[in-house]
């Protein structure tokens, strides 16, 4: 075997150098290969924690989806209700024909149905009917009963009843009062603004059908 500068060292210079070359070696394999290798291993971990972590949050969504549906059909069953009650449109014909059916239901017969203009609120208005019927005290309380069944919201008020001069069985009174019913407006009124005078209703209130 030829001699080379390792062999010429003694004993513990061969030992320092292998292992400074060792621990070169090493540092090489931590730089290049290890590190890189642990930093891959702890992104991975992060990413496989976060993904668990909206997993999670998925899986609680998914296990609350069926309430908050449940919640949703209620409160859209409760819009339908109060646009029932309350609705977005005066609807004057159909109101006439359906006060015009109650009267007739309760043997009255109507003489007057002059609808007023409407007063404005903040988030609704208020209509007014004048209505005058002549028929029977009985005949009046059952048409007031029918109006108060209604599923839209009417107020029976002012009522003045006076006994007719010539009565007969079916005739026995004239009434009149005030119905007065409720629009709902999507948009509130805007308060007036001072110095300009009361600010202008709406030309119309929106309309969902």
């Amino acid at each position: 075997m030829a001699d080379n500068s390792f062999t010429k060292l003694p004993l513990a210079g061969q030992l320092g150098v292998s292992l400074l070359a060792a621990a070169l070696i090493g540092g090489v394999f931590w730089y290049f290969v290890w590190d890189p290798m642990a930093k891959d291993e702890a992104t991975k971990q992060a990413k496989l924690t976060a993904l668990r972590d909206e997993n999670r949050v998925l899986e609680s969504a998914a296990a609350n989806l069926p309430g908050l549906q449940r919640k949703v059909a209620d409160l859209e069953a409760k819009l339908e209700t109060l646009k029932r009650i309350l609705p977005p449109q005066k609807e004057t014909p159909d109101l006439m024909r359906k006060v015009q059916y109650l009267a007739a239901q309760s043997n009255l017969t109507i003489k007057k149905f002059n609808p007023a203009a409407t007063v404005n609120k903040e988030f609704y208005q208020e209509w007014p009917i004048n209505i005058d019927v002549v028929g029977t005290y009985h005949n009046l309380g059952s048409f007031f009963d029918r109006v108060g069944r209604l599923s839209r919201l009417v107020n029976v008020g002012n009522v003045k009843v006076k006994a007719q001069t010539k009565q007969s069985a079916s005739n026995t009174i004239a009434a009149s009062c005030v119905a007065t019913t409720f629009v709902y407006l999507d948009q509130p009124i805007p308060p007036p603004t001072k110095g300009k005078g009361p600010a202008k209703a709406p030309a119309k209130p929106a309309v969902a059908k």
